[in-house]
């Protein structure tokens, strides 16, 4: 059962497409953020941590991000910038991941142009769990290690999971959390040696392995603990009430550019180093109320709080107001059976305090509101047609600015045989920039960051047409799912490089990225997918595999974007797709991979298991040409124009894990990311973790 209509229904029933990933697959792949059981997904990918579903987006800094992030059908994106904090998503209590695919602003709101991740965690039954899981891994040396490494010994990660659920009383208790020690998989930081001038790396590569060290570019530490309560039993029949809470502290040291290609790939561009401490945190009181008539009433709340303190003057605070009503009627009280009607509103205020979005005011100090009303009826008529037709109104001001929007969505979904199943369905979309997006202004190293007051709101259409079989051959059962989709989007807002800063006075003579509203764009394309399971005897093998394909384009290649005029106010030049693109063929977007491919397989037998992990995506065939130009003329020394020269593919990256049960209660397993030790870069300037092996115990007792 899924929640893609804000109402549990079966999976093959839905009106758009959806992915369900269960925890089984995120507890075997010792998984420690959430961004490594998301790109297992078909048609999601991940660049620099933000993710893309369908070539939706690109490179965006972190900010505004086209998919929506909630837990339990609360957004968890950073109320400033609009990103999500993977680390800090409880995986220790998952239920299932659902993953909708296209634009779903009229239920989810703004964030969800592209589509929504959301978590949903599991409420304890009659009998108590207890799991606890401690993992420990070691990096391999990358395979350029005689000319890249500059660290002695071995990069080691460490990971403590536990978890307590049950029932006491009328009480639901969940207990939950997470301890991560992380060296990261890259050198450590350098330091300017003050006696001979020479470039020194702090003294931590030689000690003894601490978890709480983050002397190195992207080393991690932190820790989380959550609590779920819910009371059942209130005395009133209907009505449930709870409050969740979650809080992480970590500190971390991320790189966002490498130092060089040839002999830097793990250490980082002087500057370009950011150390953060981290507090984040959410607490979620709701109610619950069934009435006699079958009327479904919640009112859910959130205050997340976020707290950055990093060292380079890009400190910044928010805290996100967010109240849900929903209402929800079956429609058999009217007799009108298969009738589900759902209506609810959304209040949200974020206030936000950074040294780097001074943009709006020179305090730094911004306030976001966004106001929504929506309604969505679901009809199911007879026995094998469903349909859905939902609208939204939303409302959005930061500062000074405002707008507003009414979106529409339609699907239906048709049983064409036992177990056939055909959709369709049209979704607008719409998207408020970001405080970050609006105001940011910032630098690091060479890479600058400049404010866009005048960024405008973007829309999106979103098509597609989708074919779901169900599978029965000898001893498999599964689904084979295909789907062809189109999407348009308008006032497009990417992040693009230009000369944005002041020539004389600004690093890099006032060039840098900044958001901008780059015209129109399209993404076409086709999805085909693979989820099931074969049982032979006491053996069962469960796969879930597919493959993506995009064709994501401007088009307005030619709009200027920003105006150069000269003193009698003519236009003389600016900034265009076209201008400012590495590969103009076709017409692509940047930052896009348009093949991916997924697969995931797991083998079980008695007490064992073994399984495999495929990810493949296509190298990006456009990127911001001032990357290279800059290298052109001297100004940086990254090595970039050798590296895509050198590595015009990406590789094939395998995972692989196996383990025992060695009984009811103790697991031990071993797994191994990136299995063939792959050297590789996805976005240019930033690459990825060598191979890592984790051996993984289970402890659980239900």
């Amino acid at each position: 059962m899924v929640s893609a209509g804000r109402f549990e229904q079966d999976a093959s029933e839905v009106t758009v497409s959806l992915e369900v990933l269960k925890p089984a697959l995120v507890e075997n792949k010792a998984t420690t953020t959430l961004e490594t059981a998301i790109e297992q997904t078909p048609g999601v990918s991940l660049v620099d941590g933000e993710p893309q579903i369908r070539s939706g987006s690109g490179f965006s800094y972190g900010a505004g991000s086209r998919v929506m992030v909630l837990v339990d059908d609360l957004p968890v994106l950073s109320g400033d910038a609009g990103r999500p904090s993977w680390g800090f998503l409880p995986l220790e209590n998952l239920e299932q991941i659902e993953i909708i695919k296209g634009a779903s602003s009229v239920l989810y709101g703004s964030a969800a142009l592209s589509g929504v991740i959301n978590i949903r965690t599991r409420y304890p039954d009659a009998r108590p769990l207890t799991r606890v899981s401690l993992q420990h891994g070691v990096y391999s040396d990358p395979r350029s290690a005689e000319e890249s490494k500059y660290w002695d010994g071995t990069l080691q990660q460490s990971n403590l999971r536990f978890l307590h659920s049950q029932q006491l009383g009328g009480w639901d208790v969940v207990i939950g959390g997470n301890l991560l020690g992380d060296d990261g998989f890259k050198g450590p930081e350098i330091y300017q040696d003050s006696v001979g001038g020479a470039l020194v790396p702090v003294d931590t590569a030689s000690m003894n392995y601490n978890p709480f060290n983050v002397n190195r570019f992207g080393a991690n530490s932190q820790g989380r603990f959550n609590v779920n309560l819910r009371r059942r039993d209130t005395g009133i029949e209907g009505l449930k009430f709870g409050l969740n809470t979650n809080w992480q502290f970590g500190e971390s040291l991320n790189t966002l550019i490498w130092e060089r290609a040839y002999d830097g790939l793990y250490g980082s561009t002087d500057g370009a180093a950011t150390r953060t401490r981290q507090l984040v945190g959410t607490v979620d009181p709701y109610i619950e109320y069934l009435s006699p008539r079958g009327t479904q009433h919640s009112f859910r709340n959130r205050w997340q709080h976020l707290n950055n303190d990093n060292d380079n003057d890009q400190s910044n605070t928010s805290n996100v107001f967010y109240s849900e009503y929903q209402v929800q009627q079956r429609g058999d009280v009217w007799g009108v059976d298969g009738l589900v009607l759902t209506a609810g509103a959304v209040q949200q205020l974020t206030r936000g305090t950074a040294e780097l979005y001074n943009g709006g005011n020179p305090e730094g100090i911004n306030t976001a509101t966004n106001r929504s009303a929506y309604l969505q009826v679901d009809q199911k008529a007879g026995e094998r047609l469903n349909l859905s037709l939902g609208t939204r109104y939303e409302h959005f001001s930061i500062n000074d600015s405002t707008a507003a929007k009414p979106v529409f969505r339609a699907g239906l979904n048709f049983q064409a045989g036992q177990a056939s199943w055909l959709r369709a369905s049209v979704g607008q979309g719409f998207r408020f920039p970001t405080i970050a997006e609006k105001f940011i202004r910032t630098g690091l190293g060479p890479l600058q960051v400049y404010p866009n007051n005048d960024l405008r709101p973007e829309t999106a259409i979103n098509i597609e047409a989708g074919f779901k079989q169900g599978l029965k051959m000898g001893g498999f059962q599964g689904f084979l799912d295909v789907a062809g989709f189109y999407q348009e989007y308008d006032n497009f807002i990417e992040f693009t490089f230009g000369q944005w800063g002041n020539p004389v006075t600004d690093a890099l003579a006032g060039n840098g990225f900044r958001s901008l509203n780059t015209g129109s764009s399209r993404v076409t394309g086709w999805e085909t997918s693979l989820m099931g399971r074969a049982t032979w005897g006491e053996a069962t093998l469960d796969v879930l595999a597919g493959y993506t394909y995009t064709n994501p384009v401007s088009l307005t290649p030619d709009y200027l974007y920003s105006v150069i005029t000269n003193a009698a106010g003519d236009t003389i030049g600016g900034a265009s797709y076209n201008n400012t693109s590495l590969d103009t063929t076709g017409q692509v977007l940047k930052y896009r991979s348009q093949d991916l491919v997924r697969f995931d397989a797991e083998l079980r037998r008695g007490p064992w298991f073994i399984g495999a992990s495929a990810r493949y995506q296509s190298a990006l065939q456009n990127i911001d040409a001032a990357w290279l130009l800059f290298e052109q003329l001297g100004v940086v020394d990254w090595g970039l124009e050798t590296w895509l020269a050198d590595n015009p593919k990406l590789p094939w990256i395998w995972d692989f894990r196996a383990g025992i049960n060695l009984s009811d209660h103790h697991k031990m397993s071993l797994v191994v990311s990136n299995l063939t030790n792959a050297e590789y870069s996805i976005r240019p300037l930033a690459i990825e973790s060598p191979r890592l092996v984790n051996l993984v115990y289970t402890y659980e007792i239900k």
